[in-house]
């Protein structure tokens, strides 16, 4: 999804059906008609969210959703280059984006819990993570799932990916799969580096007899998994896996022991948003206890809220936040550039 779908409606249009998609409308107008412009993903998630989230605020409140497509470092450039008068009402933003996002100058509110009050909620590692600057939606964790029909030992730990034994076997993310930062920093901790990504980045030279397969999307690793070309995906997100075994196959999804990476999607509120407090509304709203628990168990998924309870067999699927792996991306993000280049070229290559 790298093209925006920009059609943009008549003021009729859009305040009677609500629109689906539109660019460049009036930020007054907006204000005037209750119109939010939002971000998000298409497919399943797309349709959950819908059902579970905007449509009920919209139902609340009159407020009316349109959707702007395609992937967040756009989002993010958008709202840069318009800060003065955001063309994007609410980016709905994911890693490493919005760390990079929360630490841009004028661009982004704070979300205090004053204006957020569900915020007192949410996990910590969903709002403190941002600086408060922004605050998580929902997340998936990025564990390692393996053919138990073609690895001989259970695998544990982020470690076993360099077990001999794992010869040609092993997929793992590249630049644009989602987790090949964190993955470089789980090896750079693995050897004693702590936040030191070139530690990282030479043990991943080391693991690169074991590697069958840098994969950039998902479809990929469905695909090599179902056939039985690859035994193992590192870094692979947990719904992903699990639907693969609901479909059959003889896998296995771990949260190693030292934690999973975390994919989350947050809120983002601009300072100069002219519904700002339509805005602030409808975050309150995303984080309360009833569309979160609805979201989470139509997705599945993990959601931010501690308060909710998911039910038992989706909850038992998703690593807890006291499972996931904090990593210090105020640190990693001026080395974004770097790591990809070198894994490109050292690694991957």
């Amino acid at each position: 999804m790298n093209t925006l779908k920009t059609a943009l409606p008549s003021r009729r249009t859009l305040l009677k059906a609500g629109a689906l998609a539109g660019i460049g409308f009036p930020s007054i107008v907006r204000a005037q008609s209750k119109v939010i412009v939002t971000t998000s993903y298409g497919g399943a998630y797309e349709q959950n969210y819908r059902k579970f989230v905007l449509e009920p605020f919209s139902q609340k409140t009159g407020a009316q959703f349109v959707i702007k497509y395609g992937g967040a470092d756009e989002w993010l450039s958008n709202a840069m280059i318009n800060k003065a008068d955001p063309e994007i009402d609410l980016p709905f933003l994911s890693f490493p984006v919005a760390m990079r996002a929360i630490r841009t100058t004028g661009v982004f509110m704070e979300l205090t819990p004053a204006q957020v009050p569900n915020a007192t909620s949410v996990h910590p590692i969903f709002y403190d993570t941002y600086q408060r600057k922004a605050v998580g939606f929902n997340y998936v964790d990025y564990g390692i799932l393996y053919r138990k029909d073609k690895v001989a030992k259970p695998i544990t730990s982020w470690a076993d990916l360099w077990d001999p034994a794992l010869k040609s076997q092993v997929i793992a993310p590249g630049p644009t799969a989602g987790s090949m930062y964190e993955l470089v920093m789980v090896a750079a901790r693995l050897n004693g580096g702590g936040d030191d990504y070139r530690v990282g980045i030479e043990a991943l030279k080391r693991l690169k007899p074991n590697i069958l397969r840098w994969f950039n999307t998902s479809n990929e690793v469905d695909g090599l998994i179902q056939r039985g070309e690859a035994s193992v995906a590192a870094g692979f997100g947990g719904f992903r896996s699990y639907a693969l075994i609901d479909a059959g196959v003889p896998a296995e999804f771990v949260t190693p022991s030292e934690g999973a990476p975390m994919g989350v999607l947050s809120y983002h509120v601009p300072v100069n948003a002219k519904n700002r407090d339509l805005l602030l509304e409808f975050v309150n709203f995303a984080l309360s206890v009833e569309p979160q628990t609805q979201f989470g168990n139509a997705m599945p998924s993990g959601m931010t809220n501690a308060k909710v309870k998911l039910d038992d067999k989706i909850a038992s699927r998703i690593a807890p936040p006291d499972k996931l792996l904090r990593l210090n991306w105020e640190k990693l993000q001026s080395s974004y550039n770097d790591i990809t280049m070198r894994m490109q070229r050292e690694v991957i290559g």
